[in-house]
C-alpha cells in the first residue's frame, strides 16, 4: 500500500472513531478518549526529547482539560466541539491546497519550509468560508470572525510542534498513526486553537 492510500484509510478510521464517539454521546468515553490522547502526546513529547517539557505539559493537557471541561459543563457540547474541530481540519485543509498549488512566499522557511503565505490566507479564508455558513445555520453572526482566529491559531500550533520537532532533529513525532506520524503530527494545530475558541464559544 503507497504513502497516499495508508494515509487516506488512516483517516478514514480516526474519522469513524471520532463519530461513533461523538454517536455514543458519553461523556465519560470522550473524556476517556481526551486523555488517553493528551498521555500518548505527553509520551511522544518526552521520547523525541522536545526541549521545555513545562510547554509541553501545558499546551497538551491545557488541550485536554479544556476540552473535557467543556464537555462537563455544556449541554451542547457535541454540536460546538465539533464545528471547533471541523474548523482546524477545514483550516488545514485549505491551506495545505492553496499552499501546494500556490505557494510561494515562504513565512519561517527554516522552521516549516512548507509553510507558506498563501497556504496561510488560504486556510483563514476556508474558516471564514466555514464560519459564515454556520453562523448563517446556527444564526451566530460572530462566528467567521472566531472561525478565522481559530485558523490563525492553529497555524501557530502547527508551527510550534514544527519548531520542536526542528530542534529535535525528527521528521515525525511518531510511527502510531500510519502515513500520519504520531498524535502530536495530528493534534498540533489543535492545541492552541481550540482551548481559546472553546473560551471564547
Amino acid at each position: 500500500m503507497n504513502t497516499m492510500l495508508t494515509r487516506l484509510a488512516t483517516s478514514i478510521l480516526l474519522v469513524l472513531i471520532i463519530f461513533l464517539i461523538i454517536y455514543l454521546e458519553n461523556i465519560w468515553i470522550f473524556s476517556l478518549a481526551i486523555s488517553f490522547v493528551c498521555i500518548l502526546g505527553i509520551f511522544e513529547w518526552v521520547t523525541n526529547k522536545f526541549e521545555n517539557l513545562f510547554v509541553g505539559l501545558f499546551l497538551i493537557f491545557g488541550f485536554g482539560s479544556c476540552s473535557i471541561l467543556y464537555v462537563l459543563l455544556n449541554e451542547n457540547f457535541y454540536l460546538l466541539y465539533v464545528l471547533i474541530i471541523m474548523n482546524t481540519a477545514i483550516f488545514d485543509t485549505f491551506a495545505y491546497v492553496i499552499g501546494s498549488k500556490f505557494g510561494a512566499n515562504f513565512i519561517v522557511k527554516k522552521i516549516s519550509p512548507n509553510k507558506t503565505l498563501e497556504g496561510l490566507v488560504g486556510g483563514m479564508i476556508g474558516s471564514i468560508i466555514f464560519g459564515l455558513m454556520c453562523g448563517h445555520i446556527f444564526e451566530i453572526n460572530f462566528l467567521p470572525l472566531i472561525f478565522m482566529l481559530g485558523g490563525f491559531l492553529a497555524f501557530i500550533g502547527d508551527l510550534l510542534i514544527s519548531y520542536f520537532k526542528r530542534q529535535s532533529g525528527v521528521k515525525d513525532t511518531g510511527s502510531i498513526l500510519p502515513g500520519h506520524g504520531g498524535i502530536l503530527d495530528r493534534i498540533d494545530s489543535h492545541l492552541i486553537a481550540t482551548p481559546i475558541l472553546i473560551l471564547l464559544l
